[in-house]
């Protein structure tokens, strides 16, 4: 869903704050709830109308033509090495070992 679509779906404007976003979502949500009445499509639909807006930064200015932007994301892994703690043991023997030194001690 794109942010036109879900906008016109909350009834908000372009320019809309974060707490107006939230009081069109909580209207549109109580009038679409199963609960109230609704159907399950539609609130999902408001559910996900208010997700891509809440997600969409306020101050980033929004392409003007129609083409989709995709955004990648990479996970960075990042391997960290603390002197601080003991190495892993690497076998029974070794933990075993251990175990009895301090024991004796």
């Amino acid at each position: 869903m794109d942010g036109r679509r879900a906008r016109k779906l909350l009834g908000v404007a372009r320019d809309a704050s974060p707490d107006e976003l939230r009081r069109a979502f909580r209207a549109r949500a109580l009038a679409t709830h199963p609960d109230q009445g609704g159907s399950t499509l539609a609130f999902l639909e408001v559910q996900t109308a208010y997700d891509v807006l809440r997600m969409q930064p306020a101050s980033v200015s929004r392409p003007t033509d129609s083409r989709r932007t995709q955004v990648r994301v990479e996970r960075v892994r990042v391997d960290v090495y603390d002197s601080t703690r003991p190495r892993p043991r690497r076998d029974f023997a070794d933990v075993l070992r251990a175990a009895t030194t301090r024991l004796a001690s």
